[in-house]
């Protein structure tokens, strides 16, 4: 295995470790639970607070994939809606509060970096849905693809950050499911109403 393979890896089992204990394991304890040793790790990375960096681009990384395909020209609109939702839900639900909530209080400079990567993609490929659906004729024409693109970014982003910073450990799984839905309804044209 390659030495950028074996450090995605490393990456990948530290992230399942923070997910399960928090940021708050040594180095060595992260190593442990990882199954190799703290001299592996350091031949990868300097320090904890490089690892815990390389595991906030990750996770951004898979969150900016969950959100490529809301624009993608072979779908309608529609579909990459839905399945874009599918996908940031699935993100979320697999990042677990207390590795969120540490990641805020432990690296909040990195974390905001990256949340506000991740909420200007988003807001980016929602404006491209929203503009291919028009485009489609499944969206109504009288969007305000800036507002509701904006509208939509918030209620993804604000909503599931402010649940977490409040430690509201009640959030629906359903619940990205449930805002497309909705907002669909709200969004779709009579030709759109068809493919509901």
């Amino acid at each position: 295995m390659s030495t950028n393979n074996r450090k995605r890896t490393y990456i990948s089992k530290a992230i399942t470790v923070f997910k399960q204990e928090g940021l708050r394991l040594s180095l060595e304890e992260v190593a442990g639970k990882m199954g190799i040793t703290k001299k592996t790790l350091y031949n990868h990375f300097v320090s904890k607070e490089e690892l815990m960096k390389a595991c906030i681009l990750s996770i951004s990384a898979d969150m900016q994939e969950a959100m490529r395909g809301l624009d993608d020209s072979a779908f309608s609109a529609i579909e990459n809606l839905r399945t874009s939702f599918i996908k940031i839900n699935h993100f979320f639900n697999a990042l677990s509060p207390i590795f969120f909530y540490d990641i805020m209080r432990m690296n909040p400079n990195e974390a905001t970096a990256e949340h506000l990567i991740g909420s200007g993609l988003f807001k980016t490929k929602m404006s491209g849905n929203l503009n291919q659906g028009i485009r489609e004729g499944i969206y109504r024409k009288d969007i305000d693809v800036e507002f509701f693109s904006s509208y939509i970014s918030y209620s993804v982003f604000g909503f599931y950050i402010n649940s977490m910073i409040k430690n509201n450990l009640h959030i629906p799984k359903s619940y990205f499911v449930d805002v497309t839905e909705y907002n669909l309804q709200a969004i779709v044209s009579e030709k759109g109403r068809q493919l509901l």
